[in-house]
Parts: C-alpha cells; sequence; structure tokens
C-alpha cells in the first residue's frame, strides 16, 4: 500500500498484489433513486459501523457513491494523513488481461502502488457502470479515503478530479470489462502472471495507457 510504513511495504505489497483484493465484503446500500454525490461516511468516523479491523490493504472501486480509493493503514503516521489529506496526488492506468491496474502516489516522496481492479468480482451492489456517452470534457471524481486499519477510524478524506483523458480511458476500461464474458480461472491467472512477471508497480507502469494528476 503507498502509504505503508517502509518497514511494512515489502509485505503489504505482496498482500495486494498475490490475489486480488478489491472487493468490499459488504454492500453498500443507496436508499434514494438518486445516487448520492459523496460518501456517507467522514473523517472521524468508523468506515463501517461496528467494524474497528481491517487488513492492511487498498481497494478501488466504482459504484453508487462514484469512483473511490481506499487505503488500510496500521497505525499512520502524521506525514501518511497529510500525503492522502492534500499532496500531490497523481494516477496511471495500466491494462493487463482480464483485470487493469490503479497505480497512485500521494505526496514527492511516495512510491508507486497500485491494486489490480475486475468489474464481474465486486459486490453486485457496490459496482457500477459508466456511460458509453460520455461527455468529452467529463472529469471524473475520485473519493481517497484513508482508514486505520487497526481501529476502523478515517484519518483522511478529499476528493480529486481526474483528466478527461484518463477519464475516458479508465471508463472504456470498466466498460470493457462489464461487455466481456467473464472466467474466473483466466483472472486469477492473469494475477499470478503478471505478478510473476512484472512484481511491482513501477514495472507494471511501464505498460500505463492513461496518466493524471489529482485536480489537473
Amino acid at each position: 500500500m503507498v502509504l505503508g510504513k517502509t518497514s511494512n511495504l515489502d509485505e503489504v505489497e505482496m498482500k495486494t498484489h498475490n490475489r486480488l483484493v478489491p472487493t468490499f465484503p459488504w454492500p453498500r446500500v443507496t436508499t434514494t433513486t438518486e445516487e448520492p454525490q459523496v460518501p456517507a461516511y467522514r473523517v472521524g468516523e468508523l468506515f463501517q459501523d461496528g467494524r474497528v479491523r481491517w487488513p492492511e490493504c487498498v481497494h478501488y472501486g466504482y459504484g453508487p457513491y462514484g469512483h473511490e480509493l481506499t487505503l488500510f493503514v496500521a497505525d499512520p503516521t502524521h506525514e501518511e494523513i497529510d500525503d492522502v489529506r492534500q499532496g500531490d496526488a497523481q494516477f496511471a492506468l495500466t491494462n493487463l488481461g482480464p483485470v487493469f491496474y490503479f497505480a497512485f502516489r500521494f505526496g514527492d516522496s511516495a512510491a508507486w502502488r497500485d491494486v489490480p481492479y475486475a468489474w464481474h468480482v465486486q459486490h453486485p451492489e457496490s459496482r457500477a457502470t459508466p456511460s458509453e456517452a460520455g461527455a468529452p470534457e467529463e472529469r471524473a471524481l475520485l473519493w481517497i479515503s484513508l482508514v486505520g486499519a487497526d481501529d476502523g477510524v478515517i484519518r483522511a478524506q478529499r476528493g480529486v478530479t481526474l483528466s478527461p483523458s484518463f477519464t475516458r480511458t479508465l471508463h472504456w476500461a470498466i466498460l470493457d470489462q462489464v461487455n466481456t464474458p467473464f472466467d474466473p480461472l483466466e483472472c486469477t491467472l492473469a494475477i499470478a502472471e503478471t505478478c510473476r512477471l512484472r512484481p511491482n508497480a513501477s514495472l507494471r507502469l511501464v505498460r500505463a495507457s492513461a496518466w493524471s494528476r489529482g485536480n489537473s
């Protein structure tokens, strides 16, 4: 995870990339016909009511609250919190077979990290489908949350916009997954092969097809 302590980076990298971990284990139910524009959780609150422990990992998803990137970090430092809250935000997208990797970096000194995404393995009530007729200058809004893995409390949160070209590429990548028959075994093998050939985010970034800075 990009914001894990230096001593834990290798361990978190293995947790994130040796298995597909982008699926929330619960549905985020929307109770109105209008989709909310912002997440229903805030800094200082529990990310999920009643839950105070999370595995250290990263989740990217596109669902009822739009695009969300959630980082679960044990005992995050003030620097890590500040990086998520106001540091320079950079993003990249790499398509590798039936999954794509959403890469990110917060702050100039942080390393690039990424997380695999497969639309079909998201909880049905926690996933959405982008419009195929998006405006050319559409800028997706990405909500970023940093959650304490050891207490479940949201430590930092902000929304950033993605560039129009990155937004289009990201939405096309999701739509391509939606419209392509899904084979769980193929997905698992593709991730395993990617981990073998490109075992870290910097190697996967060589194949990136889109880049963006937050609010650029």
